[in-house]
């Protein structure tokens, strides 16, 4: 019995294999034929490059995020950059901030690679504390989803973000970075978790998990090669809608004061110390503020694209 079980199960997981890779060109191609799908994911590799390319941008710039240019701004006008639009200019591609002349371009792009960098791990996180913690509720049910259930209730029921400003503020010596991945990962697990569950606890009860259970394969060989499989597509899904949840989550706690603090660049930090200069210098406002919206707007677009390339009859008609 053991033996044919064991062929049994090295036949299905062939059969799985050979039918994963169409699939998964199928769920491309539909992705790449809708036309905001395809900006947005265009989008969102371009804004990966930028940021990776931070460092060779800056030096064909020849500037730094954390430099200042004197000679960029004018003492005469309240420390306005020189120039029109900010002080656009063959030196400074995007202008520089008022007072200090810290190069735009310089900040946005080392802002991009922070702000990117936070919301991808804290992402991860997030993700796989859920995605754990929420098949363990679904397929072992009983008491295990009680306790794992009622405690995503509890952190789903804190204020977040208020909680978040405190904790973050209550800890000056932590390297912000750091604290903003695990304070995001930890208030995030919890909205994946009951998707997972949802999920597991559907596919707990289907016919191939009986018949693997039948057949001898023991609750690890199901969780994590029969029900965790099925569950990629939900959780791919959460996972491109929660990256820029956790940008703007990031830059509104920069922008408050208690996220990433200077001379490390951040979107929403630049935004809050261009506040008093916008009647003046509204370049200064718009350009991080116009890199913070296109970015969130193109993670979720592609996010509900992903969902509808997984499922088309979610798509809205």
């Amino acid at each position: 019995m053991s033996g044919r079980a064991r062929r049994s199960e090295e036949r299905r997981h062939r059969v799985r294999s050979a039918r994963s890779e169409p699939r998964a060109q199928t769920v491309l191609r539909r992705l790449l034929a809708q036309r905001s799908a395809a900006l947005a994911l265009a989008a969102v590799a371009l804004l990966m490059l930028t940021a990776l390319a931070a460092p060779l941008i800056t030096w064909l710039a020849d500037t730094s995020p954390t430099a200042f240019h004197g000679e960029a701004v004018d003492p005469a006008l309240g420390g306005l950059p020189r120039g029109a639009v900010g002080g656009i200019s063959a030196e400074h591609w995007l202008g520089v901030e008022p007072v200090n002349g810290r190069d735009v371009l310089a900040r946005v792009v080392y802002g991009a690679r922070v702000s990117l960098l936070i919301a991808v791990f804290a992402t991860a996180l997030s993700v796989a504390l859920g995605t754990a913690l929420g098949l363990l509720a679904g397929f072992l049910g009983g008491w295990a989803d009680t306790v794992i259930g009622r405690l995503m209730d509890l952190l789903m029921s804190f204020p977040g973000l208020i909680f978040m400003i405190a904790l973050i503020s209550a800890a000056p010596g932590v390297d912000r970075r750091l604290l903003l991945v695990v304070v995001l990962g930890f208030f995030g697990w919890p909205y994946v978790g009951r998707i997972v569950r949802g999920q597991a606890m559907v596919l707990a009860r289907g016919e191939f998990v009986a018949a693997a259970r039948v057949l001898g394969a023991s609750r690890r060989t199901l969780l994590t090669r029969e029900v965790l499989p099925n569950l990629i597509g939900p959780v791919l899904v959460v996972a491109t809608t929660s990256i820029p949840a956790c940008i703007a989550t990031e830059a509104g706690l920069s922008f408050l004061g208690v996220g990433v603090q200077s001379p490390t660049p951040s979107w929403g930090q630049m935004i809050a110390t261009s506040v008093p200069w916008y009647a003046a210098d509204p370049a200064y406002f718009l350009i991080p503020g116009a890199f913070l919206f296109s970015t969130v707007l193109a993670f979720n677009v592609l996010g509900d694209a992903v969902r509808d390339a997984l499922d088309p009859r979610s798509q809205r008609r």
